[in-house]
């Protein structure tokens, strides 16, 4: 007679491999995040960063650099999703992250941050204006460098820049030195060349100095021009104008460039 408790010869050996192989699955797909997430990340800070390094040197229009970096703002933000779903994943079945995700979401977060405090914030923060005068009334004209056509973008007219340019830099007015004008237009053209601003023309009859500076990493040329009037005291008025090239917002460089040489040439006298 068979015994009861003999196994059946027939039936089916325990799957000792099942959970180690559930196991590797789940540790691939973490790693997997990890591996596309960093890949993702580091591509963008290449594309993003190379652009602006060539937009910086001319190899590629400056506009047309910081838009590619700009356009990586998207890309990236869902790369930092995905390196945080791999985190994730990695904590809840306990084989932890590795260091993909994390590497990943901590350089996304970095090119992240930067976008929004050198680009988003400052647009946010100020006007729409490319082009600041002292005088928006009567604006300090050029006469060897070239106004943009486009200037007036994005306004239709130029009493609608003239009241956003006084309800968003209300305190930018002319400097009074209390100085001849041949001597401040001197001064002036001291003050630009330390900058290292590229002198356009020096107009000592006409009291005028235009020059082009440059803006941010990228180096953004930005042209200015400034005349020195005589005050029937004898001190002299100046007056400043200060134009983007390119783009529709400066993000305030071209306001700060005109209220700290103004400030610096009234420091010398």
């Amino acid at each position: 007679m068979a015994d009861k408790t003999d196994t059946p010869r027939n039936s089916p050996a325990p799957a000792v491999g099942a959970g180690s192989q559930a196991y590797k699955a789940k540790s691939n797909l973490t790693r997997m995040i990890g591996i596309f997430s960093l890949g993702g990340v580091l591509t963008g800070i290449v594309l993003g960063l190379g652009a602006l390094v060539l937009a910086r040197y001319g190899i590629i229009s400056k506009i047309g650099g910081f838009r590619i970096f700009m356009m990586m703002l998207v890309p990236l933000a869902v790369l930092a999703g995905i390196a945080l779903i791999g985190i994730v994943l990695g904590i809840m079945r306990k084989r932890g992250a590795g260091w993909r995700s994390p590497l990943a979401l901590a350089l996304s977060l970095v090119m992240l941050g930067s976008m929004y405090f050198q680009v988003i914030q400052p647009a946010r923060a100020y006007p729409p204006l490319h082009d600041i005068s002292t005088d928006v009334q009567d604006p300090p004209q050029f006469s060897t460098l070239t106004l943009r056509e486009d200037n007036l973008v994005p306004f239709d007219n130029i009493e609608e820049w003239r009241s956003t340019h006084r309800e968003g830099y209300p305190d930018i007015r002319p400097a009074v030195i209390n100085k001849a004008p041949n001597l401040v237009l001197a001064d002036v053209r001291a003050l630009a060349e330390e900058r290292g601003w590229e002198i356009a023309n020096v107009d000592t009859d006409g009291g005028r100095l235009e020059a082009t500076a440059t803006a941010g990493f990228v180096r953004f040329f930005d042209d200015v021009v400034i005349e020195v009037t005589p005050v029937a005291d004898g001190s002299t008025r100046v007056d400043m104008r200060s134009v983007s090239r390119v783009g529709v917002s400066d993000l305030g460089y071209n306001a700060e460039r005109v209220e700290t040489f103004l400030n610096d040439l009234r420091a010398m006298n």
